[in-house]
């Protein structure tokens, strides 16, 4: 006999679903701003240091890309808790 109620299992994948297309938006909205800054504020000296060190330049790059990678899951993490949305590890 059939049952009009949703099972636990699709309504985790519908719980999955929405979080992951709000996660991409959030995540979306806040890389381009962090580009629109590394470009306006950082890309005159980023320039100036890959042409003057380039070893420099490459460890300035991959700290900035784990800075990035660390505050964008703490934000989204935040705004995730804040909305009420579950999170799913």
């Amino acid at each position: 006999m059939p049952t009009h109620l949703p099972s636990p299992q699709r309504i985790s994948k519908h719980l999955l679903i929405r979080n992951l297309v709000i996660n991409l938006l959030v995540y979306g909205v806040l890389v381009t701003l962090y580009a629109l800054v590394v470009l306006r504020w950082l890309g005159g000296p980023l320039q100036d240091l890959f042409h003057g060190n380039l070893t420099v330049y490459a460890l300035v790059g991959l700290t900035l890309i784990v800075v990035q990678g660390v505050v964008l899951e703490r934000i989204t993490s935040f705004l995730m808790a804040r909305l009420g949305l579950r999170h799913f590890d």
